[in-house]
């Protein structure tokens, strides 16, 4: 059973990660002649935060997950051309997650030389991203479900110095072979600043 909780852990834990549904206001409108000049440029990451609150119905047994991630170290690049992005650097950051009230896991994750790439577009403030701005590592497992299209929304502060990603989102689903129903909300937060 604890195998299995740890595996739903790490499926909520990139769950939060990959839906990127953000909601802010920037004004960018995108489209085949647009070019998305207020993101071009390379943006650091000053700040990252996810928390994930789960709950599991499995064979008449209830499971709550409660995850908590903020980063403790940034040294990690964003960077947007008019429909391309890439991504490279380090950073580190903090997890803690308490099953059914106790902690199941607290500890500091560091990921270096990340790198990646992929395409964007925008439309008002709702960004769609085939690919991955992160990468993530939890006991060694591989974090391909983060990859894939995205959709999501960002604001760009009034100077155009500051990005931001946020999320606040409640899913709801089914598992149509086990049976098994889950409901969990994200609330997360990414802060970027131009260079």
């Amino acid at each position: 059973m604890k195998k299995l909780l740890s595996l739903f852990c790490l499926f909520t834990l990139l769950t939060a990660f990959t839906c990127e549904d953000e909601p802010i206001d920037d004004g960018i409108d995108s489209g085949p002649n647009n070019t998305n000049v207020a993101l071009i440029g390379t943006w650091d990451l000053t700040d990252f935060s996810v928390t994930l609150e789960t709950s599991t119905d499995f064979n008449g047994q209830s499971f709550t997950s409660d995850i908590d991630i903020q980063s403790t170290e940034e040294n990690y690049e964003l960077t947007f051309t008019e429909s391309n992005f890439t991504t490279s650097g380090n950073y580190t950051y903090d997890t803690s997650i308490v099953v059914n009230g106790e902690i199941a896991q607290s500890e500091p994750y560091t990921l270096e030389n990340v790198s990646g790439s992929g395409t964007y577009t925008t439309s008002g403030n709702v960004m769609t991203v085939d690919g991955s701005f992160f990468e993530f590592e939890f006991e060694g497992m591989d974090d391909s479900a983060l990859q894939g299209e995205q959709t999501g929304t960002f604001d760009i502060s009034a100077d155009g110095q500051t990005l931001t990603f946020s999320q606040d989102e409640t899913v709801s689903q089914t598992e149509p072979t086990t049976g098994t129903v889950t409901s969990s909300t994200t609330v997360s937060t990414s802060v970027w600043t131009k260079q």
